[in-house]
């Protein structure tokens, strides 16, 4: 193989170094777009295809779950519970669509190839790179070992810096939404109390939310994108009520549904939910309150432990360490 480099390196006039990064350069890059290319997928849903004549986004819709074959068995999980996982993280994140799971790990692996790519990059080019002869110095320091734990180190980061990233993404994604959802909920009672339908009402107040709540403006206008595509209502709000990830959500979700099947006045409901979600916000409040006088002890006892120790026993030693 070494032999096979100096030759095309020769024939070209160039360095066998440069010829040896560029092939990795080019494999990483392709293996990159193959991953890609084989993973791409579009879904053939019927509702989808509604949605698209209709000019509305399609991204909410996911395609049919499949196990994965070929070239998609080295990257994705091969366990429908896992897969599912995921793709309720990227939703729980914002990320929706068919090819969410496919997009994701493609990421993952390309990032995980680019990284060790690149520090391979810096250590066969460090002469022409505009580094301080100190850190080339450094560089060409570096033993087999040591470039075998910064590669491997790197697919790791790589690999799994993204599932972090996405992980707190969510969880921040799920507090603004449950900062927000009081909120709307008070709009939404507000409207249908004023004599709007429920289905004009949240429209209604998903373009109030636009901006206050993008969120679950995007969430409410979704829902009825996919109503009015053709999926049936109990299903479109469970949907919703997963995506948004809060207990609040599938509570509301429940009490509409009750009140559509049972026939009760909504506006009502609303109110009642309202108050009841309220009385629990301020009970998990009262909760938090009560819990900081212990967190605060732990904190203090912490700081002020050591101090005393010092003031008080700190003499002690010092006329025991001069007396012997």
């Amino acid at each position: 193989m070494i032999d096979t480099i100096e030759q095309i390196a020769a024939s070209f006039g160039g360095d066998p170094r440069h010829v040896a990064l560029l092939g990795l350069l080019l494999g990483t890059f392709l293996v990159f777009l193959a991953i890609v290319v084989t993973f791409r997928e579009r879904s053939h849903d019927a509702t989808a295809r509604r949605m698209r004549l209709a000019g509305a986004p399609t991204d909410i819709f996911m395609a049919p779950d499949h196990d994965p074959a070929g070239l998609a068995k080295a990257f994705l999980p091969t366990e429908k519970r896992e897969r599912n996982k995921v793709r309720r993280d990227l939703a729980h994140a914002g990320f929706r669509g068919p090819n969410a799971v496919v997009v994701y790990y493609a990421l993952r692996t390309g990032v995980g190839l680019l990284l060790p790519t690149a520090l391979a990059s810096v250590v066969v080019l460090r002469e022409q790179l505009p580094l301080p002869e100190a850190v080339k110095l450094q560089i060409g320091q570096l033993g087999p070992t040591q470039l075998m734990l910064g590669f491997a180190v790197l697919i790791v980061v790589g690999f799994f810096g993204p599932a972090i990233w996405l992980s707190a993404r969510a969880s921040e994604r799920r507090d603004r939404v449950e900062k927000a959802f009081p909120n709307a909920l008070d709009l939404l009672q507000v409207s249908v109390e004023s004599g709007l339908g429920f289905d004009a009402a949240l429209a209604r107040v998903s373009d109030e939310l636009a901006v206050a709540a993008p969120e679950i403006s995007d969430e409410f206008r979704l829902a009825q994108q996919e109503i009015h595509a053709g999926r049936d209502r109990e299903t479109a709000y469970h949907s919703m009520a997963d995506r948004l990830a809060i207990d609040e959500a599938h509570a509301f979700v429940n009490v509409v549904l009750q009140s559509f099947r049972f026939g009760t006045s909504m506006s009502q409901a609303l109110l009642a939910y309202s108050s009841e979600m309220r009385q629990r916000r301020e009970i998990l409040a009262q909760e938090k309150a009560n819990k900081l006088p212990v967190y605060m002890s732990a904190v203090m006892a912490g700081l002020m432990m050591p101090a005393l120790l010092i003031v008080t026993i700190g003499p002690v030693v010092l006329r025991y360490i001069q007396g012997f």
